[in-house]
């Protein structure tokens, strides 16, 4: 349950929770008093930080010490506190676009905005690769690589794109390879790759053998590297400054460093974290919100990134609970606006 607090609570939680964001320590009242301008007296702001603290939004870690937020307390200034609006500096969006134009490969692109975005919050950030489900295939094509191996070539409108050799037992000739493209390119491109299942893809055998001979190891083949080219589990996550794990105190102990690190470092667990946002708007969890069991002393803010107007990934920051919940929230939404449109320029 979350409480309407007054105002003077409200000025004093915000006040606890900016100064701690800074310092990382625990909150005294005489801090407060001198800092910030409360109008009330340290014994006043003690009532109310205990008051505070009965309610859930305020913890003390120690008797003799101050207050520090509890996740309930940072959830109250995100949803209540801090505005939502996007703070765009002039000029930052003109300028990271420019830096990025010429970039073709998606990839690249991706990887450069996870660099991007954590060089902006100094947190650790995460970019996933346009979901497979989402997209649409925009290009189809076999290649003859040598006799008897084919060179297939997948490419979808959200630019990711992936090549897979085919040994076939039969060598085909120029003239068959013209005509399998032209009847692929008619059959599979423009459609979304959630529709072209196995089904679809046996119809679209039967008439190409009715029109052709060709040998039926060709679509067998064909059908294993289709489906497993865009796994839609086998999303990819690009990370950005995981070195600024380093620089936060949550985390300067040597055995946490480790366990956060190793955690990064594993794809399904990133494809988790991610995931567990299922939000299409801004979301953040915080804390003990989060699912992963690994993360609850954490805090994620992530964005969805759209390409045609459709939710295809996701990006975020990973972080301490004591983040700067504003500028993070401001840096996410700028750059998940910023990498939407230049993944579809770079695939057209």
């Amino acid at each position: 349950m979350v409480e309407e607090l007054d105002s003077r609570k409200k000025r004093i939680l915000q006040a606890i929770i900016q100064e701690h964001i800074i310092s990382a320590s625990p909150i005294g009242s005489r801090t407060l008093a001198k800092k910030y301008n409360l109008d009330v007296s340290p014994a006043t702001i003690r009532n109310e930080m205990s008051d505070l603290e009965d309610l859930g939004y305020l913890e003390q870690p120690h008797t003799s010490a101050g207050r520090i937020p509890s996740d309930k307390g940072y959830r109250y200034y995100v949803d209540q506190l801090v505005s939502r609006e996007k703070n765009q500096t002039p000029g930052v969006i003109e300028n990271i676009e420019d830096l990025y134009q010429d970039l073709q490969d998606v990839q690249d692109i991706i990887s450069g905005m996870a660099k991007m975005l954590s060089n902006m919050t100094h947190y650790t950030a995460m970019v996933s690769e346009p979901k497979s489900q989402v997209s649409r295939l925009k290009k189809v094509e076999i290649m003859q690589l040598a006799d008897n191996s084919l060179l297939l070539v997948l490419v979808t409108d959200t630019g990711m794109v992936n090549n897979k050799i085919i040994n076939l037992d039969q060598n085909l000739s120029a003239k068959k390879i013209s005509y399998i493209n032209n009847f692929l390119s008619d059959k599979l491109e423009n459609k979304l790759l959630v529709n072209l299942d196995s089904d679809y893809l046996n119809e679209i055998e039967k008439e190409l053998l009715s029109r052709i001979d060709l040998s039926v190891d060709l679509f067998k083949q064909f059908y294993n590297e289709f489906e497993g080219a865009f796994e839609p589990g086998g999303v990819k996550v690009y990370l950005g400054g995981t070195s600024y794990i380093l620089e936060q105190p949550e985390f300067n102990d040597l055995e946490k460093v480790k366990k956060m690190l190793k955690l990064l470092d594993q794809e399904e667990m990133l494809n988790k974290i991610i995931n567990s946002i299922s939000s299409t708007d801004l979301e953040i969890k915080i804390g003990q919100e989060n699912e992963v069991e690994d993360i609850k002393n954490c805090s994620l803010v992530v964005s969805t990134y759209y390409i045609s107007n459709r939710a295809v990934g996701k990006i975020g920051v990973i972080g301490p609970t004591r983040m700067e919940y504003p500028r993070v929230i401001s840096s996410v939404d700028v750059i998940s606006d910023i990498l939407g449109k230049l993944i579809s320029k770079a695939s057209g």
